[in-house]
């Protein structure tokens, strides 16, 4: 088993996808767990990564003095266990998991109705292809629906993080806190 920590750079594009699977590739033993820093990168991008980690079953983790912001999450989101194909991502209980609303690249130049319908278009593309990719790698469409109303980002809080299927590493005691005992906790059958 091999773990594999990244650090994807802000302005993480479509190369990096390459990159990655030639990264795990080459690794004497199978990459199991994949430790993400980042404040971010491009969404297509971090998609195509994540799909290569769900696929792949790596559980993602972000501990330590790590953040995953903006595009990383989309990335941390995929991460899966390998014994019984379920979601397995784990935040440490002082680390930032952020999600923002996406902010579409403007030229400068004056815009008109056409250009405004155009714009429009292309973000409700992109909402479709997020919502999609959510239900592929069963992430809760409500964190897709956090970002998309922050103007800033929105840091997701521990408690949040049970509820939506995120394990919890507690900073401190280094107890993982899983997401299934805090739902019984809360919902208790």
């Amino acid at each position: 088993m091999a773990c594999l920590l990244v650090t994807l750079p802000p302005q993480c594009s479509l190369s990096h996808r390459t990159t990655t699977r030639e990264i795990w590739s080459s690794t004497q033993k199978p990459v199991t767990s994949l430790y993400l820093d980042s404040t971010g990168g491009r969404i297509q991008s971090a998609v195509a990564v994540g799909r290569i980690v769900h696929e792949a079953k790596i559980r993602t983790f972000v501990t330590g003095s790590a953040k995953c912001l903006s595009g990383c999450t989309n990335i941390f989101l995929a991460g899966r266990d390998r014994a019984t194909g379920g979601p397995y991502r784990v935040k440490g209980s002082a680390n930032s998991i952020g999600f923002h609303n996406f902010v579409p690249v403007l030229e400068d130049k004056q815009y008109g109705a056409k250009d405004a319908a155009n714009a429009m278009a292309q973000a409700q593309r992109i909402i479709f292809e997020l919502a999609t990719y959510f239900q592929e790698i069963d992430a809760d469409l409500e964190l897709l629906g956090l970002g998309l109303k922050q103007k800033e980002i929105y840091h997701l809080k521990n408690d949040e993080a049970l509820r939506y299927g995120i394990h919890v590493l507690d900073s401190k005691t280094n107890d993982l806190v899983r997401h299934e005992s805090y739902r019984r906790y809360i919902k208790p059958d």
